[in-house]
């Protein structure tokens, strides 16, 4: 049998247009698709936060896994001394739907994870089934990205917070 697209480059070029409009509408259509995975930006506030960790309100962050709750940000920070020995602040806020009410970090202690949620009416409620790692990155749930951070440093017994 002839080989019938030599013979008529036309038919070459119509077939080639038609593909390439094929993969343009297809390109198009895949990204103006809705990630509904995509999280917002997580708002960060105003911190500029000093710990004494000789002060025996914070002297247990000398250990590792210890954690404190502080004024500050948009719903506070979390302070971590993580098990690895890294310090990490991370913005109360979880990373699915920030702006939700409910949407606020919490250490689980029993699973050594952070949790998205709230304490009302003698327990915890969920807002999402978000669970994060120590050092911030997600672990399970809706949340794809990791918690806001703070900058962190330590100077002797003296811990800086601040963006």
């Amino acid at each position: 049998m002839p080989d019938t697209t030599a013979a008529n480059p036309d038919r070459v070029f119509i077939h080639m247009r038609s593909s390439f409009i094929i993969c343009a509408l297809f390109l198009c259509f895949c990204v103006s698709c809705k990630n509904n995975n995509v999280t917002e930006a997580i708002p960060k506030g105003p911190v500029n936060i000093t710990l004494d960790l000789n002060l025996l309100d914070y002297q247990h962050l000398l250990v590792p896994g210890g954690f404190t709750y502080v004024e500050g940000g948009v719903k506070g920070v979390l302070i971590i001394h993580d098990y690895d020995d890294n310090w990490y602040a991370f913005e109360r806020t979880c990373a699915w739907q920030p702006l939700n009410a409910c949407s606020k970090i919490w250490v689980d202690t029993q699973s050594i994870q952070l949790k998205c949620g709230e304490y009302a009416s003698g327990g915890f409620q969920p807002c999402c089934e978000s669970r994060y790692l120590f050092g911030g990155l997600p672990l399970k749930g809706p949340a794809a990205g990791s918690l806001a951070r703070y900058n962190i440093s330590r100077s002797g017994n003296l811990l800086y917070v601040y963006n």
